[in-house]
């Protein structure tokens, strides 16, 4: 099925958000990666990092297209750890 024009549209504006987000996890990450990562560990763990993300945005646009998108979803949230807390805004950032 080929895709429509739309669809590239928010297929390349997840892939673009997807890196940006990428690049704010990894440099939160750098003192981290510094004391425990190598920097071939770090190179393999950069694209597992994009991609987890891109696939959460693309089904995050995408729930109301594939039940099994829907799926995915149900899945990932169920799998969310009671204890986790609620996330908040870096140390590095400054409005």
């Amino acid at each position: 099925m080929e895709e429509s024009l739309n669809d590239t549209v928010l297929r390349e504006a997840n892939q673009l958000q997807a890196k940006y987000i990428a690049i704010v996890v990894r440099n939160a990450m750098e003192e981290f990666h510094s004391k425990y990562l190598s920097d071939e560990q770090m190179k393999e763990l950069n694209p597992i990092i994009r991609n987890a993300i891109y696939t959460a945005l693309y089904t995050i646009n995408n729930h109301r297209k594939s039940e099994n998108v829907k799926a995915f979803i149900k899945q990932q949230f169920a799998m969310i750890p009671a204890y986790w807390e609620d996330p908040e805004l870096i140390d590095g950032f400054k409005e």
